[in-house]
């Protein structure tokens, strides 16, 4: 699905760029990663698992915030960044859809079960991926 298709279905909105609502997002998602190693140091793996996607969604806005984009799907993000943010990464755009979909599991299957490993990576993962939209955030700001 195309950025235009998404915003067609209404998934995807243009609204003013917003340079703090980007950094409040950031905010957020540092706020969401806290809670991902709480979670995870109480050995708690499918509250790591969702508030570790929560945090790297949260970073992930702030980037739409800074384009003039908000998202109103999960899969918009994923979505919009394949095609507006190449520079991130294939493999971090791909293994935030896959942690995308495993926090949907996690949070409304009957039958997904996580370990402490599968949570330990997606912290790693977390942690790799709001730096780099930290470091893409400061860089636009500074424009």
């Amino acid at each position: 699905m195309t950025v235009e298709d998404l915003l067609r279905e209404g998934m995807l909105k243009r609204i003013p760029p917003s340079r703090e609502r980007a950094v409040k997002s950031l905010i957020v998602a540092e706020r969401y990663f806290t809670s991902a190693k709480k979670s995870f140091d109480a050995r708690i793996d499918d509250m790591a698992i969702v508030a570790a996607y929560s945090s790297v969604f949260h970073a992930a806005r702030a980037i739409l915030f800074l384009d003039g984009m908000a998202e109103r799907s999960h899969v918009a993000i994923y979505e919009y960044l394949k095609e507006k943010h190449k520079a991130l990464g294939t493999d971090a755009i791909e293994t935030f859809n896959m942690y995308r979909r495993l926090r949907h599991a996690v949070a409304y299957g009957l039958e997904t079960q996580v370990s402490a490993k599968d949570s330990q990576e997606a912290l790693n993962f977390a942690t790799e991926f709001i730096e780099k939209v930290k470091k893409y955030v400061k860089e636009e700001l500074k424009k």
